[in-house]
């Protein structure tokens, strides 16, 4: 009986290790990236004009809304959020909008990929990953202004 409630464990437990090995990381190929500077035109593979970005996580909670040139970086002690000045980088499908705040270097990844919030449960187009300092943060985000 005990042998088979290991077994049942030890194999939820290689599920767990080998889904986290598959979590999306900050750096991408730098053979396969364009970069802009913020204020140029930026244009993707298809030559549309780069969207707008809404990223938001939880725990700690926090909404990016990014544009071309801005973050505006919203907590729940900043409710009017802060504006960090930004370039762009364009690779492989993502978006990765990079900055220097102070003594902190940032950065916001957008990767298209199914994203569901983990608290309400809603369903968005895109995973997001917001670090700035030494922290590291992931949520979802959408298309939009």
């Amino acid at each position: 009986m005990s042998y088979r409630i290991f077994s049942v464990l030890g194999g939820a437990f290689l599920m767990l290790v080998l889904t986290a090995c598959n979590q999306p990381q900050l750096v991408g190929d730098v053979a396969e990236t364009q970069t802009f500077k913020a204020g140029s035109p930026q244009k993707n593979e298809s030559n549309e004009t780069v969207k707008k970005f809404v990223a938001r996580g939880n725990e700690p909670f926090w909404t990016i809304k990014a544009n071309e040139e801005i973050l505006t970086w919203i907590t729940p002690e900043n409710l009017q959020g802060r504006q960090l000045k930004v370039d762009k980088v364009i690779s492989a499908g993502n978006v990765k909008y990079i900055g220097v705040d102070g003594n902190n270097d940032f950065s916001l990844l957008i990767i298209q990929a199914p994203c569901v919030d983990t608290m309400s449960g809603e369903v968005f187009d895109f995973e997001s990953v917001w670090a700035h300092g030494r922290e590291r943060n992931v949520g979802c985000a959408a298309s939009g202004s």
